[in-house]
């Protein structure tokens, strides 16, 4: 080998070398002593983007390693899961905790998410189910203040009472003046022409941004839409026999995430159906507890949602499902 080529080798090997302990010194900066970027190249004399290059360089060559120590990191890795296995558009985990009910703090979460998602004077769409409405009770001064439009997705006004009545009065609510469940298609056909009902489904129909509870079966007596007195026991066994793991809105899914067929229930409701929910651009799911992983799965296999705030026992039980 020739004198300059082993002069040329040694002078790349020293520069590897010096930058080698430059990425060391500049993390150390950084992540050690806190300083900012700009601090470091005033240390260093270097600009702010070799800085910022230097530190990038770490983290792809392995020299940097960040761990994060807390009680989020197993969230935050399970929201990159579910975005990535499901397309979501936003994934809202949180941890697994006895108090607040889980109902409270899905209520929070939803709350914070989607702040972060409507603007001012934006059209928020809502489902029923105890944790759409404790989502609504957190987001009260978010809509009194941001002046947010709210439009209920389904009839029936007693299942939406304890999120909406705790809004400020001068909160803009439109409520679909039927219920949820009548008695027959034909009392639902009629209802459905109506223009104060058809109003509002139309309206609700070009949301913004929706957020919906997801029912299960596997809930049995706790199903929000059993005890609202919408479906029978004997109904909700019926529903399972066929295959049913859990609602949207009132409509029933399979495991496929596809609606079961042959329900009279699916003609009797009033309300935006799951072909117009999906429409929307943001559809947000709000539900937690193992019981529920079924239904969840469905509803996001099925791509009736596109967002899910859950916790974090169900968020595992639901990826399981995926493999």
């Amino acid at each position: 080998m020739s004198e300059k080529r082993l002069t040329e080798e040694s002078r790349y090997a020293g520069l590897a070398l010096a930058e080698e302990e430059l990425v060391a010194r500049v993390a150390w900066c950084y992540y050690h002593d806190g300083l900012t970027q700009n601090d470091i190249g005033e240390r260093l004399g270097l600009p702010r983007l070799k800085i910022s290059r230097l530190l990038e360089k770490g983290r792809q060559s392995g020299v940097i390693r960040v761990q994060i120590n807390s009680r989020y990191e197993g969230c935050l890795a399970l929201e990159t899961a579910l975005q990535q296995r499901f397309g979501l558009k936003i994934a809202r985990v949180l941890p697994a905790l006895n108090s607040p009910p889980m109902n409270i703090r899905l209520g929070i979460g939803a709350a914070q998410s989607l702040m972060g998602m409507l603007a001012p004077g934006q059209l928020l769409a809502v489902g029923f189910g105890e944790a759409t409405m404790s989502c609504l009770q957190h987001l009260s001064g978010f809509i009194s203040a941001q002046q947010v439009r709210l439009v209920t997705l389904s009839g029936g006004v007693g299942p939406y009472m304890t999120g909406i009545g705790q809004l400020d009065a001068a909160c803009r609510v439109s409520m679909i003046p039927a219920p949820l469940r009548v008695s027959s298609p034909q009392v639902a056909e009629i209802l459905r022409r109506e223009s104060s009902v058809q109003d509002v489904i139309m309206a609700a129909s070009a949301a913004d941004v929706a957020v919906v509870g997801i029912g299960a079966v596997d809930q049995r007596r706790d199903a929000t839409i059993l005890r609202a007195g919408y479906i029978s026991e004997g109904e909700q066994l019926m529903y399972a026999r066929k295959g049913a793991v859990g609602d949207i809105l009132g409509y029933f899914l399979q495991a496929d995430g596809q609606q079961v067929d042959g329900l009279a229930i699916h003609q009797e409701l009033l309300g935006v159906t799951l072909e117009e929910l999906v429409q929307l651009p943001a559809v947000v799911g709000v539900a937690g507890g193992t019981e529920k992983a079924q239904a969840i799965y469905a509803a996001l296999v099925g791509q009736h949602i596109n967002g899910l705030v859950t916790e974090e026992t169900t968020a595992r039980a639901v990826l399981e499902l995926a493999h």
